[in-house]
């Protein structure tokens, strides 16, 4: 043992070092020989680690993710093994502290922002992106592959990787998004489509139409913009019966006006076109009809047996008389009012100048844009509309849009650490809360370098602003797992009365507490034990809440203390359950992982699962079944930390419903935490959380959050910011609002640092 203290000393110099070294001495390395060399010293190296291997601190540092996982099992008290001499509180505590000092030393007087990698959009962004930069609602999802998730979220810099597939996705998406906003050269008279599906009268509706199986109508109302000419198109197509096809009549308020025979076969549907006239602008009935119905199951040819008519769609373009409609608004917006005398290359150039900016988030750099007039002059013999069309294209899939770029003076630079600029912090801000970019004002006051001035009410502004919601669906739905609610099923046959609708109810819950929370500035606790909660008729019948009538969500009081906060909420118990019970692993792993930033290390391989209940399946209780698989020495310790959470929780079934007994035997809703602490259900399991672990609660919270605005994984160098945000909610009374001003104060989100 003297050599591994003399390497270590001799590894390392100055004052702090050596006092770290000397703590390595009288107080690390005896604890260490006590309780872990048995197993991991000496030569025995259980589980591939051996603690007697480094040499030095410079090795112990140099081997971090390492002494993350000795710190983590220290902490959390799975190592020693529960059936091995375990050190006192102090010398636990003791033990993390020297860690902490020698091999994830911080100094909080020169903290480190950290690295933050060049950051694609996801997809959530890049559509809201679009719909604030060209006005327009655009629902591009299935266009653009899925994103990848690290940390427990999709907007992380290391996965959001740009692919050819992903590139070629997104000019589709630009393209779609454009043809919806710009309308270059004459404007074309309006269509208005109405699918098969969506028609209304007789027959059967699928994906692929309206399906008249019989004589029958598919009709729907158009409203007219003013008296003129109009032409009906039909996507039909049919099944030849008798002597012939099927006769579709185009009918006006019931009166018919034309008629087809339709000749296309089903599986390659053509337009039937027709022009009218409308002589008021009033709502009318449009709709065909199918008037030669035939079937006769003795006919000679058998492909002439039934004749049908299916209609795919129905579109009404126009009026196409009198003067063009003029342009949207959308379009207006990019092709500003043209200057006199101001000949096409100045005018395309002031709208890509004006766009770009908008769409880069920053000022446009010398010259950056003059590259994209190219675009413009090859469409010259079109328009100069046209040519500038294809430029915005280029500009919806250049780096500068598809990626949040941070300017920094020493890129390769690591010890160079700045403050960003204030383009740069407006985008962290609105994608923060709004995933979505700047508004005019944030960008405004960025160019006049006045943002931090104003933080204070800007955070305000952002969060009172209705797409703030993309801040709670985003944040809950990857934090709260509130994204997997939809794809929760429990078992029909164990619970018949459960539907799509409750589920849904019990997901929208869960956002509006935390919306609630976060607007009115309540102490982030209140996710934990709030004395109220949103709910509906549906939600309120299935928690036995009395006096609750109608589908709209409002805000209740709760009488019944077991419901309070996340712990008592259908979305909870959903997420932890399987399709035939309730999991006591699974929610004490929820509540350690997701509420206390305490994850548990993944079970060991090839561990049995319990059987589901069933009439000759086991016929101990469920927590007679997972005593007797904590007997496992390898099970034991993380059993010890999940179970007990999860026990004090098995008052609620897999839906999240309330029972008293689970397959008739009264449910045991004791738990004993491993600091000793005993409580008795839900009610007693909240009070511990709230009164001994809020700190470790305002941290996780601070945690995810932080991990989320800077689409990183956090590190040891983050030790310092997550302290001072959890130290000043606390100071303010464990508020939302001061936590996220903490957060946005803090020095990974106001500073950063090049890349080593």
């Amino acid at each position: 043992m003297q050599a591994a203290v003399m390497a270590v000393t001799a590894g390392s110099s100055g004052h702090a070092q050596t006092t770290v070294e000397a703590r390595w001495k009288s107080e690390a390395l005896p604890l260490l020989e006590t309780y872990c060399y048995d197993c991991h010293g000496d030569g025995i190296k259980k589980g591939e680690l051996a603690l007697d291997r480094f040499g030095s601190i410079k090795q112990m540092q140099q081997n971090r993710e390492v002494w993350k996982r000795i710190r983590d099992h220290l902490k959390h008290r799975l190592m020693p093994p529960l059936d091995e001499d375990q050190p006192t509180v102090a010398e636990r505590e003791k033990l993390l502290a020297w860690i902490d000092d020698a091999v994830f030393p911080v100094d909080p007087k020169h903290p480190d922002p950290g690295r933050v990698t060049l950051r694609r959009l996801n997809r959530v962004e890049y559509q809201n992106t679009l719909r604030d930069l060209l006005g327009v609602e655009v629902n591009i999802m299935d266009l653009i592959p899925p994103d990848d998730s690290g940390y427990g979220f999709d907007n992380i810099g290391d996965v959001l990787t740009l692919s050819p597939a992903h590139l070629e996705r997104y000019l589709e998406a630009a393209r779609v998004a454009l043809d919806k906003t710009v309308k270059p050269g004459a404007m074309p008279p309006p269509e208005t489509r109405t699918n098969g599906r969506d028609l209304k009268g007789n027959g059967q509706r699928s994906e692929e139409g309206h399906y008249l199986f019989k004589a029958g109508t598919a009709e729907t109302v158009y409203r007219p913009l003013r008296r003129g000419k109009y032409q009906v198109t039909v996507k039909a197509c049919g099944t030849l019966g008798g002597d012939g096809p099927p006769a579709m009549e185009l009918e006006i308020e019931g009166k018919k006006v034309h008629e087809w025979k339709v000749d296309a076969p089903m599986d390659r549907p053509k337009d039937y076109a027709h022009e009218i006239r409308i002589e008021e602008k009033e709502p009318l009935s449009i709709g065909v009809s199918f008037t030669n119905d035939f079937y006769d199951e003795n006919h000679p040819d058998r492909s002439r047996r039934d004749r049908n008519l299916m209609v795919n769609s129905i579109t009404i373009t126009g009026p196409l008389d009198g003067p063009p409609l003029p342009k949207p608004e959308s379009h207006r917006r990019i092709f500003t009012e043209r200057k006199p005398g101001e000949n096409d290359r100045a005018y395309a150039l002031s709208v890509l100048n004006q766009f770009a900016r908008k769409a880069f988030r920053r000022p446009t750099r010398d010259g950056e844009v003059t590259r994209y007039l190219e675009l413009v002059s090859l469409a010259k013999d079109q328009g100069v509309e046209h040519g500038v069309r294809l430029a915005l294209e280029a500009m919806l899939v250049s780096p500068s849009f598809l990626y949040r770029e941070e300017p920094q003076p020493e890129p390769d630079n690591a010890k160079k650490i700045h403050l960003i600029d204030e383009h740069a912090l407006a985008t962290r801000l609105s994608y923060l809360f709004w995933s979505s970019m700047p508004d005019q004002q944030l960008m405004e006051l960025a160019n006049r370098g006045e943002l931090r001035k104003n933080l204070a009410g800007e955070i305000n502004r952002l969060i009172a602003d209705k797409r703030s919601r993309q801040f709670v669906s985003n944040f809950t739905g990857q934090w709260l797992r509130l994204r997997d609610v939809p794809s929760s099923q429990p078992a029909k046959r164990a619970f018949p009365g459960f539907n799509p609708r409750l589920r849904d109810a019990m997901r929208r819950e869960t956002e509006m507490l935390f919306a609630h929370v976060i607007r009115e500035d309540l102490p982030m606790t209140t996710l934990l034990d709030a004395d109220f909660t949103f709910i509906n008729e549906d939600l309120a019948r299935h928690y036995g809440i009395p006096d609750v009538r109608g589908g709209e969500f409002r805000k209740v009081e709760l009488k019944d203390s077991r419901r309070r906060g996340i712990l008592g909420q259908g979305s909870f118990h959903l997420l932890t359950s399987y399709p035939l019970r309730t999991s006591p692993v699974l929610r004490g792993k929820y509540v350690l992982e997701n509420l206390l930033d305490t994850a548990p290390p993944p079970p060991p391989p090839n561990v049995p699962q319990l059987e589901p209940p069933s009439r000759h399946g086991d016929q101990r209780s469920l927590r007679e079944q997972l005593e007797k698989h904590r007997e496992d020495p390898s099970c034991a310790s993380c059993h010890a930390l999940m179970d007990p959470i999860g026990f004090g929780l098995e008052n609620f079934d897999a839906t999240g419903a309330w029972r008293d007994r689970d397959g008739g035997k009264e449910i045991d809703a004791s738990g004993e935490l491993v600091d000793g602490r005993k409580f008795h259900g839900v009610d007693e399991l909240r009070k511990v959380l709230v009164e001994d672990h809020r700190s470790d609660f305002h941290r996780s919270v601070a945690s995810k959050l932080l991990t989320y605005s800077l689409g990183r994984g956090l590190d040891w160098y983050d030790k310092p910011a997550l302290d001072k945000i959890v130290a000043d909610t606390e100071a303010a009374g464990g508020s939302s609002r001061a936590m996220l001003r903490a957060l946005i104060d803090s020095v990974p989100f106001q500073y950063r640092r090049g890349d080593s």
